[in-house]
């Protein structure tokens, strides 16, 4: 069954056209108000609302490797994907001569660390152009070989939401032995993904997107063959103490079990746990393939509208459902975001790209919407 508008769910006032889930996804309602209540706990700790916190930890952990098909205990909870990229590149090594493999204006937080290991453990990073055709899969595997070492990859291009399609690159990887990071934060709650298919070494996935969650959320996957590795820093959360705190300093030489041991300092914040658990009990109630299946409408309209006013898109065979960059025939002026937030219509530019990141709150009408303003603003 298909999904109807979910704009009543959402505190966003009639008239705003907000089509920018790429940049910052709007907390539902429920999260907001779960932000409410935490904020609330945090005044007033001594109560015994504060004590739920460790469920929803846990529930977050569970929900999250539902949306990727993982165990709960294959999930690490952490703040940003940068976070979760450092635990990863602490915990591989590239021989020495092997490549990286990245792509052409890949996200920051899943290149720098890449451009430090080749540093580290004298390898050689190789990007891969954004191909004329649009189809970044084939421009990898073309890329892949027995001299790779690693492959540092979305699975959608946060630019344009340009696919990168995992099951044959994770095939080709593993026959040569090379391991494979994702960062999946452009996709996972609005387009599917399953770790059981690509057997990834570690998915990463900033939760303010697609999640609809705080900031400082975030998920790392760690395959099972890595959960024995090190974390990149040391807190009495992740160990098992030898005594309780209660009755001692609380060390202890032993590890959590499963991920949990890279879980970052900061993951058992009492307000955005409870948020980032109510907006991930959203999305597992609508469903992801309904999300993304919603979704694809609005963006085969984006880019109908764009290629009318011969502007270029990503190929349909080679996008994804629920987000699209538009490239005009001169780059855009650096200010065009902001003359349309001040008409409450709202994007991205993104690598000269207009960025286009609809969700279950935009009807056509948006999209009608987007395009008159973008037509007034060209003009101007």
């Amino acid at each position: 069954m298909s999904l109807a508008n979910q704009r009543h769910l959402f505190d966003m006032p009639d008239g705003v056209v907000y089509m920018n889930c790429a940049a910052q996804g709007p907390a539902p309602i429920a999260a907001r108000d779960a932000g409410r209540r935490a904020v609330d706990r945090k005044a007033r700790p001594w109560e015994p609302e504060r004590q739920r916190l460790t469920a929803e930890m846990a529930r977050c952990r569970e929900l999250f490797a539902g949306f990727i098909g993982a165990a709960a205990d294959d999930i690490a909870l952490t703040g940003a994907t940068s976070y979760a990229m450092a635990v990863a590149a602490a915990n591989v090594r590239v021989e020495p001569g092997k490549t990286i493999v990245m792509l052409e204006a890949q996200f920051p937080s899943n290149y720098y660390i890449w451009r430090r290991v080749a540093a580290r453990d004298g390898a050689e990073v190789v990007i891969v152009p954004r191909p004329a055709d649009g189809d970044w899969t084939s421009a990898v595997l073309e890329r892949l070989g027995p001299e790779t070492g690693l492959v540092a990859l979305p699975n959608v291009h946060w630019v344009d939401g340009g696919v990168v399609d995992l099951l044959p690159i994770a095939t080709a990887a593993h026959a040569d032995g090379a391991i494979l990071v994702i960062d999946a934060t452009q996709s996972v709650g609005a387009y599917p993904f399953d770790v059981r298919r690509i057997d990834p070494d570690f998915v990463a996935c900033s939760a303010y997107k697609w999640l609809l969650s705080p900031d400082q959320s975030g998920y790392l996957y760690v395959a099972p063959r890595h959960q024995h590795g090190e974390p990149v820093e040391h807190n009495h959360a992740t160990r098992i103490g030898e005594a309780p705190m209660t009755l001692s300093p609380g060390y202890g030489e032993r590890f959590r079990h499963g991920a949990s041991r890279f879980d970052q300092g900061t993951a058992d914040s009492m307000i955005h746990v409870p948020m980032a658990a109510a907006a991930m009990e959203q999305i597992a109630e609508w469903g992801v393939e309904r999300i993304a299946g919603a979704m694809a409408p609005l963006v085969d309209r984006i880019a109908d509208e764009a290629e009318v006013r011969g502007w270029r898109v990503p190929p349909k065979a080679h996008r994804s459902p629920h987000f699209i960059g538009l490239t005009l025939p001169e780059p855009p002026a650096p200010d065009l975001a902001e003359r349309l937030a001040a008409e409450d219509v709202h994007v991205s530019l993104r690598d000269g790209r207009i960025r286009v990141s609809p969700y279950l709150f935009n009807a056509v009408e948006d999209v009608a919407a987007l395009f008159a303003a973008l037509d007034r603003a060209l003009r101007r």
